[in-house]
């Protein structure tokens, strides 16, 4: 079992099509890229980047979340986030970088740590154009028990944008990405392209229009087999054999077989709390991420469209209203379940995760010349092609899953020469075909951005 768990990664195989994707990514494999080993050179740069810094700002906030796992069954638990960012200046070629603690007080093993460093450069082209590049290095790393969110990333990004007239902005954007984990079903290379044009009046009306498109692959989401014969794959165990043990885990010398995989009778067994014990091999509903029956690479097309409409209504007031809808143009998730945690990183869940669309109001009010406050109320549709719904006992609905969530927030913020603090408050109302997902939940924050410029803050 502890060869299987080792290397059931190894056996994956992939199309010949794939083999300049695959050598581009085994130099990434994990016995060549330590995460620790980048996060501490990582940190070294950074402090010596930081005593050359002319932009230093700590940010500090704590957090507490009646749902921690924003399931059927509340698990309250509190988040303190502390951060440092830094950078240099503008002109020219400019280092900047970042050192950020998440820490769970009941569920410490979501606690992470991470840096980033990155370097970027502004080219004019001209009195209204200008194009920008960054190159970006990260790692995160996780407490022992969800070490298999560990993981690299390896960033870039790219922005042109112009004055097509004094108050016309056009912009295009792109970021390409890189992510090696340690569970390597989550390693993935995505890219985004964006462009957008703001318009702004006299009137003081601001009309943003935007469009994009998202391409991500999956290099082995799940194990592969090259045919239906009972070949021998690792240490004699055969296909049908390692399908059966691809499910169990070893925690401790002890093996913990967990339900059939998606779809079957008596999926999903446990409870949240139970399921947080488990760790990153698993969902939060008790199945493992991992499905058997995909092979070989896993890619995903999708396509949004989103316009925003802002109007300032006098002196001390603004409103503003936006839209977006996203389709699927290729593919379906790859994991049995896509889980999305209060402030902690899952790779089940991001923008390639659901298809669907939102709807935003929020109104911002200038209550003194330092305080300033805002109301914002969001509406999500999302449905989530490749994943099915399960009822709590789970055995499969037949029906893919499909959130509507209500989401209502209040914010205070108070500005002074060189320190912000906020107030926030946000009540979330998800319901879901698949019950384990139907949930409320209230979110307290507190906090402060400290910024350590020679030049004053707003």
């Amino acid at each position: 079992m502890k060869v299987l768990r080792r290397h059931q990664m190894e056996i994956t195989k992939i199309p010949s099509s794939f083999n300049i994707k695959l050598r581009f990514k085994r130099y990434f494999q994990k016995d060549r890229f330590s995460l620790k080993v980048v996060l501490f050179l990582t940190l070294i740069l950074s402090l010596v980047r930081l005593s050359a810094a002319s932009t230093i700002q700590f940010s500090l906030a704590h957090n507490a979340a009646s749902n921690i796992f924003q399931s059927y069954q509340p698990y309250a638990d509190q988040l303190t986030s502390a951060g440092v960012f830094f950078g240099g200046d503008s002109q020219g070629l400019a280092l900047y970088g970042s050192l950020d603690l998440n820490y769970l007080y009941k569920y410490s093993g979501l606690s992470s740590f991470s840096g980033k460093l990155g370097a970027d450069i502004l080219a004019p082209t001209s009195s209204r154009s200008a194009f920008y590049f960054a190159l970006e290095g990260e790692a995160v790393l996780f407490r022992s028990l969800y070490d298999y969110f560990n993981h690299s990333t390896i960033r870039l990004l790219a922005n042109f944008k112009s004055y097509l007239t004094p108050s016309t902005i056009f912009r295009l954007d792109s970021e390409s990405r890189l992510n090696n984990y340690k569970y390597a079903i989550f390693d993935y290379f995505s890219e985004s392209l964006t462009m957008s044009i703001n318009n702004f009046f006299k009137t003081r009306t601001t009309i943003m229009v935007e469009a994009s498109y998202g391409y991500k692959l999956y290099f082995q989401p799940g194990v592969s087999t090259a045919n239906s014969s009972e070949e021998t794959f690792v240490d004699g165990l055969t296909k049908s054999e390692l399908s059966a043990l691809a499910f169990s885990s070893i925690k401790g010398g002890n093996v913990l077989t967990p339900p059939p995989f998606q779809g079957g009778p008596g999926t999903g067994t446990g409870n949240p709390f139970d399921n947080y014990n488990r760790g990153g091999w698993y969902s939060i509903r008790g199945v493992p991420y991992q499905p058997v029956y995909y092979t070989g690479s896993r890619s995903l097309q999708v396509f949004s469209v989103s316009g925003l409409l802002a109007q300032g209504l006098g002196e001390n007031l603004g409103l503003s209203l936006s839209a977006s809808r996203q389709w699927y143009l290729k593919g379906e998730n790859p994991f049995s379940s896509s889980d999305e945690y209060f402030m902690v990183e899952n790779p089940t869940y991001d923008r390639f995760a659901w298809e669907g669309y939102s709807f935003r109001a929020k109104l911002s009010a200038v209550i003194t010349a330092r305080l300033s406050g805002e109301i914002q109320y969001d509406y999500f549709s999302r449905q989530f092609p490749g994943i099915i719904s399960l009822d709590l006992e789970g055995n499969s609905l037949g029906i893919t899953r499909k959130d509507i969530r209500h989401q209502f927030s209040a914010r205070l913020q108070l500005d002074l020469a060189r320190v912000s603090f906020f107030l926030n408050y946000s009540y979330l109302k998800n319901s879901s075909n698949d019950p384990w997902f139907s949930w409320d939940g209230n979110v307290f924050s507190v906090g402060l951005a400290w910024n350590l410029n020679v030049s004053p803050s707003k």
